[in-house]
């Protein structure tokens, strides 16, 4: 009988619990990552075809038509290069030995210490989503002074302290673009306060914050420049930077995105944007008109991401004293549904049937989706080959556009396996005996087939400071 090695044990122990089930450990940190659907890729970068007009080269005439084909006619190749992930978790002897029964059976157990060492990887992957790969977290809500030595407490929401960790390391930027290097402050996490409303730092780098500055995850960019390393989310893809107007919306929407300017068309290339007329209009409302812009662009919405404290906000708003009566067409008794859980919106779609209050998603901030629009492209160390995809800078291999609605991680040629995400290599001993690094790794971004059928949004902020909202600022 074969000797395996520490490595090959280890792999077979976490294929017990993991093989085939990769989305099962990477979607269990956010709502929102679970809606997406997973697809392979390959190469340097990964070539996409995307509708970027409105199909407008039509008329009775034939050679009108013909004539329009190049202004209104229009698709956007955009190239999506992947961002990465990196969790290690370590295995010693006793930890080896402890994941085996008495008859050589593999148990649970490592599995199991694994799961809660990479919580940290599944949490960056689930607020990622949400961003533009620079690791954002949350936005610095008072003037901060740091300075090394000195702890330094930063206020913080529930949903926004639950992205970090003791231990982690963060950096406060200016702007979200900014180089690491030329953050104002750095710091590790050294506590999370009471009824997660904040963190306590150790600065390591001395220096202010204002009100406005954006808290980011330490080793989100390319060191010594500002361009990122995370996987690219939904800011990326739709971003609102001021409001979408004035020199800082000019200045980020023309800078060239995946090989594509948008500026010509912004609301076709990066996605609509929806702000309230004034300061005063309730969130349900909101969704409600962005709703109605998603339609109005072509879109077909079947999925809204909210903050779960938004979420709440709108419970609030569709207080008791709202009563619905349903049944009206029927003979039958009236029935009538009080409150935010059985209010319907009154068109063809039911607004509320369509939330997911993700705790991940930016607090002010909400997303009207298209769900067949969007996938998050994986590479994997392994590809199967199939059929050309008629892209002629990508190699062929990927399922097709069509096959993406239905994607299922255990279907065939789809499935993602644990040995495309592990990287097992010897490390240095511990007082426990020799150790083993499990690398846990992902690679990947998020990617949009039709961004026009996609509406980012922003509810009122009471105050008319929309600068709180992570992503305002550039």
């Amino acid at each position: 009988m074969s000797v395996m090695t520490d490595q090959e044990a280890i792999l077979k122990s976490l294929k017990v619990v993991y093989d085939n089930k990769m989305g099962t450990l990477l979607g269990r940190e956010g709502s929102g990552i679970k809606e997406i659907d997973f697809q392979k890729a390959e190469g340097k970068a990964f070539n996409i075809s995307a509708v970027a007009g409105a199909g407008g080269a039509v008329a009775g005439n034939y050679l009108t038509a013909k004539a329009k084909i190049g202004d209104v006619g229009k698709q956007a190749e955009f190239s999506v290069t992947p961002g990465a992930i990196w969790a290690n978790h370590l295995v010693n002897k006793v930890d080896l030995a402890a994941g085996k029964n008495n008859i050589g059976a593999y148990a649970p157990i490592l599995a199991r210490e694994f799961y809660r060492s990479t919580a940290n990887l599944r949490k960056t992957l689930s607020a990622s989503l949400y961003g533009r790969g620079y690791g954002e977290v949350a936005v610095v809500k008072e003037a901060l002074t740091a300075v090394v030595g000195t702890d330094l407490t930063i206020n913080l929401d529930p949903t926004e302290t639950q992205k970090l960790e003791i231990g982690r390391d963060i950096v406060i930027k200016t702007n979200i673009g900014d180089a690491e290097e030329n953050a104002v402050i750095a710091g590790t996490v050294k506590k999370l306060l009471g009824g997660m409303k904040g963190i306590v730092i150790k600065p390591t780098k001395a220096g202010s914050a204002v009100a406005g500055n954006t808290i980011c995850y330490a080793g989100s960019t390319v060191p010594g420049t500002s361009q990122p390393v995370l996987p690219l989310g939904l800011d990326a893809w739709f971003p609102f930077v001021n409001g979408r107007t004035g020199a800082a919306w000019d200045s980020y929407i023309s800078t060239v995105f995946l090989g594509q300017d948008r500026s010509a068309s912004p609301d076709r290339e990066a996605g609509a944007f929806y702000k309230p007329a004034d300061d005063t209009e309730k969130k349900i409302v909101s969704l409600q008109n962005a709703l109605t812009l998603n339609r109005a662009m072509g879109g077909d919405a079947d999925m809204i991401f909210v903050n779960m404290l938004d979420r709440a906000d709108m419970a609030k708003e569709v207080e008791t004293q709202n009563q619905y009566f349903s049944d009206t067409k029927s003979k039958a008794s009236r029935k009538v549904n009080v409150g935010l859980e059985d209010f319907s919106v009154s068109s063809s779609t039911n607004l509320v049937d369509l939330i997911v209050d993700d705790i991940d998603t930016p607090r002010g901030r909400f997303y009207v989706l298209t769900k067949k629009s969007l996938v998050m492209l994986i590479w994997l160390s392994k590809q199967d080959q199939n059929k050309d995809d008629g892209i002629s800078t990508n190699e062929p291999g990927k399922p097709g556009i069509d096959d993406v609605e239905n994607f299922n991680f255990d279907d065939g040629a789809s499935k993602l396996n644990i040995e495309d995400y592990i990287t097992i290599e010897p490390n240095a001993g511990t007082w426990r005996g020799p150790a083993v690094s499990v690398i846990l790794g992902f690679v990947g971004s998020l990617a949009c087939y039709d961004p026009s059928a996609n509406v980012v949004g922003v509810f009122a902020q009471a105050d008319g400071d929309y600068t709180k909202v992570l992503g305002w600022n550039a």
